[in-house]
């Protein structure tokens, strides 16, 4: 059996790498390794695939080559390749030496040259040769011991092309290849082709006169428009032909034997592939050598003490530098925690019954915690009346601002990427994962050791997420805003808002009477009864039977009836069919889902995450208290279903159009600066200069679009939807944007320079250091690359301003448990705040000083603040 020799086209591969995968891949220090990760796993998969006996990868060498002295345009339209690109180049390097892969590169030619004379050469020698690039150049080398892996597109995507795939796929032999491309030219080359000959009018040419010579020797039999065509470009299709025949005597060791591969150096790839925090590709290398995955990560051993008497808690508390703590749970109840003093095995389970002689430790800021999702055990603790302070690291909450983009990991897999570690979680009788620190097995218990294994975990991720976090310069974030956090949103979380059940079920009540009236109405408008809530019967109904035009498809290409799409039907059954739909959406999104929330003392307790959102954004669920409506008179209705306990009324504070006041803070636009700063209506405003008018003169509409623009101009809106926004012609959406732009100058500056400052660095940040990574701007495909820059634009202004309120939140805490008053909800810039009625005066005089007060911006930050006995009585 033949030897087999591999060859990579390295340029081509890591290029594909990098915008095949997200650019958010990174190392501790913050690099990016995307490209890097990418190359490395196709090379892993090519040796177990391929078991060759000798590698080699070629890259281009710096400078021009022949081809440039020959033909100055050559691959002269080519952008420079991106920085976070070529950064990782000698990344990919290293990783080739560690592994003692052979590198070559030849001044003066390509890569593929290079490749093109050690295949030619070893298929001659009777080796098998695979060539693996992503240029179709290759396809000319392809004979009995010369086949070509195609990367059609990113990594994954390899077709394994012989001369029977190039026939099938392009018609013509792997000898008539390069005539059969110089015909049709190559744009990523700037190499022009002939006009109007594609791939079968091509290889039709090729098969029918045999080569380019007989081609143009038989012009004048073609048509007329193709004979003129072939004329015109003969001189430069023959140049094509020159240029894209690779070289096959470059001046290189030719010997395969001398790219022999097999033995490497285990510790020397190991130290490479930890500092790039490569874990799963080692263990897959390792697997390709013929090692075992077990034994590439560490399980541990822990002694687990279940003997709790005053010296053992008295060490607890006294622990010189940290306690890991891991909740238990078994049947979804909290049944105790374990316990693990930093740097040891010796762990200790505190049931639930004995959490009255952990409480002083818990309760201890002194004594310093560690946990993951730590939240939800702090939650729980207030519910048995232990306040936990003395947090000091969250492993999730770091894992989380080191990738934003990634959601929160399992401590599983954070253990198991980070430390190497293998945790099992425990699983309930039919093997589906349970909660966070539940470990039943078959009615056995909890198992203590895997829950100590997990608080041991928890204490060893500590330093390498600081390292990550440090070199994301995410520290200060982290322990300034975030952690303190933690037991804020816990407490909300504990105090949870009232609700008047009775008001709640009346209305639900009113609600399927009314809607009852509407499906009546709306099945006399049809002609007949159907589901209404049937998107396929409405479909039917509207389309076909009442013969409605289609006014836009879905993306499967059926009628859509969205709300946007039956505003613009004629029909009397379309103003009964949204109303239907709004009332609709209350009683179930809101009165029905709502009501089995209720706990015993008639408050709702959702959750807040802080996990969720990349721009830094908290969220909320079950039930999303963010989101109840305010802008119809129904919606509202659910506003008077929240209410303030007995001898309590609410306080809503809410940031005056904080996200506009970030954007004069950061672009320093003289006009918009001065307009907050002269407490003017900053819609009015910018109306009055938009649209060259007093402030006086300012018509309610020309407000209307002022603010569209404003708020627009925040989410990347472009010239097409502020026209959709406003109802108005593309060219006169432009001609706003144009005169917004020709009066607040430094906006559309600084727009411009935020997202080409992402494109550079690859991520953007706000004004108290938070990142967000942005891996479409790199992308291929144009579409995710627009979406990207309007992420770039949005993320440092909206990601500022919930940094802001959640500093707020820090600084009004103790003040507000000073004065009995607890915050309850937060919604994006507005919190909502329970207090005793007679405190109400101190609690707005100090909620309002002290959310004024956060930032320092070159505009006033300006808090309106309201106060009634239910939600819907408060108007911030």
């Amino acid at each position: 059996m033949p030897q087999t020799l591999v060859l990579l086209d390295g340029h081509s591969l890591a290029y594909r790498a990098f915008y095949a995968l997200p650019s958010d891949m990174a190392t501790p220090a913050g690099q990016v390794t995307n490209a890097v990760y990418g190359f490395t796993s196709m090379l892993i998969k090519l040796l177990g695939d391929e078991h060759p006996d000798a590698l080699a990868v070629a890259w281009d060498v710096k400078g021009p080559t022949f081809r440039h002295e020959q033909y100055q345009e050559y691959k002269a339209q080519r952008e420079a390749a991106p920085d976070l690109f070529r950064s990782q180049l000698p990344l990919i390097r290293e990783v080739l030496d560690s592994m003692d892969i052979a590198q070559l590169g030849v001044q003066g030619f390509e890569a593929d040259d290079v490749i093109a004379t050690l295949a030619r050469s070893a298929a001659t020698a009777g080796w098998r040769v695979l060539v693996v690039t992503g240029d179709r150049d290759a396809f000319q080398l392809i004979d009995d011991n010369i086949t070509v892996l195609y990367t059609r597109r990113g990594i994954s995507d390899v077709v394994r092309a012989d001369s029977a795939w190039v026939k099938e796929r392009y018609d013509v032999t792997p000898d008539q290849y390069v005539e059969y491309a110089a015909l049709r030219g190559d744009t990523s080359d700037n190499l022009p082709g002939v006009p109007g000959v594609g791939e079968k009018r091509a290889a039709g040419l090729l098969n029918s006169y045999g080569s380019l010579e007989g081609v143009f020797a038989a012009v004048d039999q073609q048509s007329p428009k193709l004979a003129e065509n072939l004329a015109a470009a003969e001189e430069q299709v023959l140049l094509n032909r020159e240029l894209m025949t690779l070289k096959e005597d470059v001046a290189v060791d030719t010997d395969p034997d001398g790219f022999a591969w097999g033995e490497w150096d285990k510790s020397k790839v190991r130290e490479v592939f930890d500092a790039l925090t490569f874990q799963s590709l080692w263990e897959r290398l390792l697997e390709v050598g013929g090692e075992t995955q077990a034994g590439s990560k560490e399980s541990l051993e822990v002694e687990v003490s279940t003997e709790l008497d005053a010296g053992r808690i008295a060490n607890l508390g006294s622990s010189t530098t940290s306690i890991a703590v891991e909740p238990v749970h078994e049947g979804g109840e909290l049944v105790g925690l374990v316990v693990a003093p930093s740097g040891s095995e010796s762990v200790t389970f505190v049931p639930a019954d004995s959490f009255e002689a952990l409480a002083p430790v818990l309760a201890d800021p002194g004594v310093a915690k560690v946990g993951h999702d730590i939240k939800s055990l702090a939650r729980r603790l207030l519910a048995v009346g232990i306040d936990m302070r003395g947090l000091v690291f969250d492993t999730a909450l770091a894992a989380y601002l080191v990738n934003p983009a990634r959601r929160a990991p399992e401590l599983d897999d954070l253990a198991g990427r980070v430390l190497g570690l293998e945790l099992d979680r425990g699983s309930d009788d039919d093997g589906t994962a349970d909660d966070q620190g539940a470990f039943d097995f078959d009615g056995r218990g909890p198992d203590l050791e895997a829950a100590g294994r997990r608080a041991v975990a928890i204490d060893r991720l500590v330093s390498p997420l600081t390292e990550q976090l440090n070199a994301r310069a995410g520290l200060s974030l982290f322990h300034d805003i975030e952690l303190p956090l933690v037991r804020i949103l816990a407490h909300m979380e504990h105090t949870g808002i009232a609700v008047d059940r009775d008001y709640l079920v009346t209305f639900g009540d009113q609600l399927r009477e009314r809607l009852a009236v509407l499906e009546k109405q709306i099945h006399e408008h049809a002609g007949g009864p159907f589901n209404v809530n049937s998107t396929l019967q409405l479909r039917e109904i509207l389309f076909e039977k009442l013969g409605l035009p289609i006014v836009k498809k879905t993306p499967k290409g059926a009628p859509s009836t969205d709300a946007a799409v039956l505003q613009k039907l004629d029909h009397p059954i379309v103003t009964d069919l949204l109303s239907y739909r709004e009332l609709e959406k209350l009683r179930s999104t809101y009165v029905d889902a709502l009501l089995p929330l209720v706990d015993d003392d008639g408050r709702v307790r959702g959750r807040f995450n802080q996990m969720a959102a990349a721009t830094g954004r908290l969220s909320a669920e079950q039930p999303n208290l963010q989101n109840i409506p305010i802008r119809s008179e129904e919606g509202r209705a659910i506003r008077h279903a929240f209410v303030a306990a007995e001898g309590m009324t609410f306080v809503v504070a809410d940031y005056s159009q904080i996200e506009l006041r970030i954007l004069a803070h950061l672009s320093q636009d003289s006009a918009l600066v001065e307009a907050f700063r002269n407490g003017e209506d900053i819609h009015r405003a910018t109306a009055s200069r938009v649209f060259d008018v007093s402030l006086d003169e300012v018509t309610t509409e020309q407000r209307r679009r002022a603010k569209v623009i404003n708020f627009g101009l925040l989410y990347g809106m472009e010239a097409y939807g502020l026209a959709q926004r406003l109802e108005i012609g593309r060219d006169e959406a432009a001609e706003h944007m144009d005169a917004y732009f020709s009066q607040f100058p430094l906006v559309q500056d600084f727009m411009r320079g935020i997202v080409d400052e992402a494109k550079q660095t690859g991520f953007t940040v706000t004004l108290l250091g938070r990142r967000r990574y942005l891996p479409e701007l790199t992308s291929s495909n144009f579409r995710d690359r627009q979406m990207g820059e309007r992420m770039a634009l949005n993320a440092p202004i909206q990601g500022s301003a919930a940094d802001i309120i959640k500093k707020a939140m820090i600084d009004l805490f103790d003040p507000l448990g000073g004065l009995e008053a607890e915050m309850l909800v937060q919604i994006h810039d507005e919190l909502l705040i329970e207090t005793p009625v007679d405190r109400v005066d101190d609690v707005i005089a100090v909620t309002r000083e002290t959310m004024e007060a956060v930032v320092e911006l070159d505009v006033p930050l300006e808090v309106t603040v309201a106060s009634g006995p239910s939600l819907a009585a408060t108007k911030a």
